[in-house]
């Protein structure tokens, strides 16, 4: 029967943006929370010139972490304003994936592509994680109005 429009079928459109809203705040929670180690682990390695066991373990730790995070990102089906938080959060995974993956590795180091090289390039000490943060507390305020 053609006639009123049923109100209940932008019922599960509504509960699908609230639930991908959702969980992109909870990815970026996790991310704020990875990058906050990531930093210190950084300038921690940054400070010594022999790396330790206990530093190798948590960077692969981190490394999957920020892994799974932009996987997670890259499946949240979002839209306007969300998709574009959605997309730097992956990028910002993605650039702690690449420093880290590249910080205890010193053949690349040679080849001038290492993490104190790319971090020379720009004010990045703590920016990224800044970033994340920033991108949670847009996404709060958006869940706000």
């Amino acid at each position: 029967m053609r006639g009123a429009r049923d109100d209940r079928a932008d019922t599960p459109r509504a509960l699908g943006h609230e639930v991908g809203r959702l969980s992109l705040l909870a990815l970026l929670e996790e991310a704020v929370t990875a990058a906050e180690r990531a930093d210190v682990l950084l300038a921690r390695c940054d400070d010594i010139d022999v790396t330790t066991a206990a530093d190798a373990r948590l960077a692969l730790r981190l490394r999957v972490a920020f892994a799974d995070l932009q996987r997670w990102a890259d499946d949240l089906e979002l839209d306007g304003r969300e998709a574009e938080l959605r997309d730097e959060a992956a990028r910002l995974c993605a650039f702690y994936l690449h420093l880290l993956t590249h910080a205890f590795d010193r053949r690349i180091a040679s080849a001038g592509h290492d993490r104190r090289t790319i971090r020379s390039r720009g004010p990045l000490t703590g920016a990224p994680c800044a970033r994340l943060a920033l991108l949670r507390d847009r996404l709060r305020s958006l869940s706000a109005d």
